[in-house]
């Protein structure tokens, strides 16, 4: 009765943790090029249940009766690197990526990685995004001057009808190795790698991967779940509590 206790208490832990992760999702959903987090859980391990007290059987030979369950836990967050859907701007700063891989750009913490493709013109002619990091090309950060300037599909910058630079785009193995950092930056665990076929389209943005109607069946499933978990602790409690009141006093 008491491991019931325990069982629902962990499936409010995380179902709560869960319901962290679909508010971001939800909060995020109209950030450029954000990638939606899920959570993957698994069941502690289970114990079999022996017929200790058969006196036929010795404990190391006696027959299971059935498993018994220990509760849930989290096992770990992943993050869905599904492309999503492509919006038109017409703004000359503004590029979409299409295939797997990332656009570099320079922080004061080092290269970080990103998919949102809104930059800006900053006060030297560099290509920056909203928090004045630059973006990236072969040759280091990017000089366009002004917006007269064209990107081809595979990232060449052409300016006054002369190539410049290359916007740089990188790949990795495994997508799962980035870890996130702020609304769209990744930073690498692992070195990139040579970038995988992609296509670059300027006056357009790759809009966020999160579904909002999928995510609020999600949210309210999670908190029916939460509040059936809170109401089987609620039970138990009353149990517990006959047990100790009345069926255990001494007449």
């Amino acid at each position: 009765m008491v491991r019931g206790l325990y069982i629902a208490g962990t499936g409010m832990m995380l179902q709560r943790r869960t319901m962290e992760i679909v508010t971001n999702n939800i909060a995020n959903a109209d950030t450029t090029g954000y990638k939606k987090d899920f959570l993957v859980s698994h069941s502690f391990d289970s114990v079999l249940i022996r017929r200790i007290n058969d006196t036929k059987f010795l404990y190391d030979r006696a027959p299971g009766v059935g498993p018994l369950n220990l509760g849930t836990q989290v096992d770990q967050k992943h993050i869905d690197f599904m492309q999503g859907n492509l919006e038109v701007t017409e703004m000359t700063t503004d590029f979409a990526l299409i295939g797997d891989g990332f656009f570099v750009v320079q922080t004061p913490e080092g290269e970080r990685y990103t998919r949102n493709g809104s930059f800006y013109i900053d006060s030297h002619g560099y290509l920056v995004d909203g928090t004045g990091n630059f973006l990236l090309g072969e040759n280091g950060p990017i000089y366009v001057g002004g917006p007269n300037f064209s990107v081809s599909d595979q990232g060449v910058v052409w300016v006054n009808d002369q190539p410049v630079d290359t916007i740089r785009v990188v790949s990795f193995a495994d997508n799962q190795t980035l870890r996130k950092q702020g609304g769209s930056l990744f930073f690498a665990t692992v070195p990139p790698i040579e970038a995988n076929p992609y296509i670059i389209r300027q006056g357009v943005l790759e809009a966020s991967n999160v579904d909002i109607a999928r995510e609020m069946v999600d949210m309210i499933t999670l908190y029916r779940t939460y509040e059936t978990n809170q109401r089987m602790i609620t039970l138990i409690d009353e149990s517990v509590g006959k047990a100790v009141n009345e069926i255990g006093r001494l007449r």
